[in-house]
């Protein structure tokens, strides 16, 4: 029997009177609603917007497709703009906006993804890989604008619980950290563009292999560990081929492991060398807080001293703008609060150790039937420690978070 795929649903889409195409189900599998029904009772509209809700992966997509085969069609036959926006096209009344995020953040993130690691995945001259891996980041980096902590929360999530397509998220993770790092930096336009870009595509000289060695086990072979070796330089020629002239793009993927760059002072590089020194303290940083087939994610300070502290004891330049940036505790990580309860990262406070977080288990051990956002800057709800992600035994409507920011 095939397991149907689940996705988080935002209680906000499900309105009297107004249906769903698709099917909504509880976070056991327990239908609650079918497609098409219709809510006539406040009550069981509020009951209903109490849980957390989920539906079939698949019947959105085939939603979604529809959506847009039905948009193009009006379209192309001279419909009015206001057949358009009110013609029975959009029932469910989902918010969207210019990236068409149909069924709210988390949706429209992991389609993103999924777009990503497919092009990523697939490398070939001429089949647009490197297009449709620049559409993606442009996407990425706006929502990042407009929503500042969802993507790294999103990513950090994943990276934090999964090794599925590990190349492709954190390739992504890597380019939404440098986002956040260089505007810390006050890094221009231009740099900050050939940066992220850089993170993203680093990796493109050995995306599958990649993949295989986050879920192996067993030590490298000498022939994983050349590629390994080799995939700077091959990936900035794969770049190169497929029409990439930013010339510091190329550098930095060229040189995002060059260990020389860690033991020469700032001033001494050249700008392109200095975003690769960067990328590499991103790169160890994020990969550190990643969970990987042999081993469990480390805590956030455990990561920041093996990737931010140099020998002296004290983070360089670097360190401290990723630390200002993320603080000592990124979104997506766990925390234990001086209340007793369990809380999840939202975003950075004032202070490193302060972050904004929701309470998702009380004092008792209990998850909460509701997130309650907790500002651990107040007295009597300092973070006390970090919370390893498998401690961490509730599920999360990673939709109804966002929805809380």
């Amino acid at each position: 029997m095939t397991t149907m795929a689940h996705i988080p649903l935002s209680p906000d889409h499900l309105r009297m009177g107004d249906p769903l195409p698709f099917d909504v189900f509880d976070n056991n599998g327990m239908l609650l609603l079918p497609a098409r029904g219709v809510i006539r009772d406040e009550s069981k509209l509020l009951l209903l917007r109490s849980k957390n809700l989920f539906i079939d992966d698949d019947a959105s997509a085939r939603w979604r497709a529809s959506f847009t085969s039905s948009v193009h069609h009006l379209i192309h036959t001279n419909a009015s703009l206001r057949h358009i926006a009110a013609g029975h096209i959009q029932r469910d009344r989902v918010a969207t906006n210019a990236q068409a995020e149909v069924l709210g953040t988390v949706e429209a993130w992991t389609q993103l993804m999924r777009s990503l690691h497919q092009a990523l995945r697939h490398p070939a001259t001429g089949s647009g890989w490197l297009e449709q891996t620049q559409q993606a980041l442009a996407k990425a980096r706006e929502l990042s604008r407009r929503k500042p902590h969802a993507a790294l929360f999103l990513l950090f999530q994943h990276a934090t619980h999964s090794a599925e397509a590990y190349s492709t998220q954190h390739g992504m993770l890597c380019a939404m950290v440098c986002e956040r790092v260089g505007q810390v930096l006050e890094l221009g336009e231009n740099e900050l563009s050939s940066l992220c870009h850089a993170a993203i595509t680093m990796n493109v000289g050995m995306t599958a292999l990649q993949d295989t060695l986050a879920q192996q086990r067993l030590p490298l072979n000498a022939e994983q560990r050349e590629r390994i070796a080799q995939h700077p330089l091959t990936g900035s020629t794969m770049l190169a081929q497929a029409g990439v002239d930013d010339g510091r793009w190329l550098k930095i993927v060229r040189l995002h492991h060059d260990a020389q760059l860690l033991e020469r002072p700032l001033r001494e590089l050249d700008m392109a060398s200095r975003l690769a020194r960067l990328l590499n303290v991103v790169d160890r940083f994020t990969a550190k807080l990643s969970r990987r087939g042999n081993r469990a994610p480390m805590s956030p300070l455990s990561a920041a001293r093996g990737a931010c502290v140099g020998a002296n004891g004290q983070p360089d330049e670097y360190g401290s703008a990723l630390l200002k940036a993320l603080g000592m505790y990124p979104p997506g990580c766990y925390v234990q609060l001086s209340t007793g309860e369990v809380a999840v990262v939202m975003a950075p406070g004032r202070r490193a150790n302060e972050p904004l977080v929701a309470a998702i288990v009380g004092r008792g051990g209990l998850p909460l039937s509701e997130p309650v956002l907790r500002d651990t800057s107040l007295s009597g709800r300092q973070v006390v420690a970090p919370v390893a992600p498998a401690e961490v035994r509730v599920r999360l409507n990673q939709q109804r978070l966002l929805d809380l920011m």
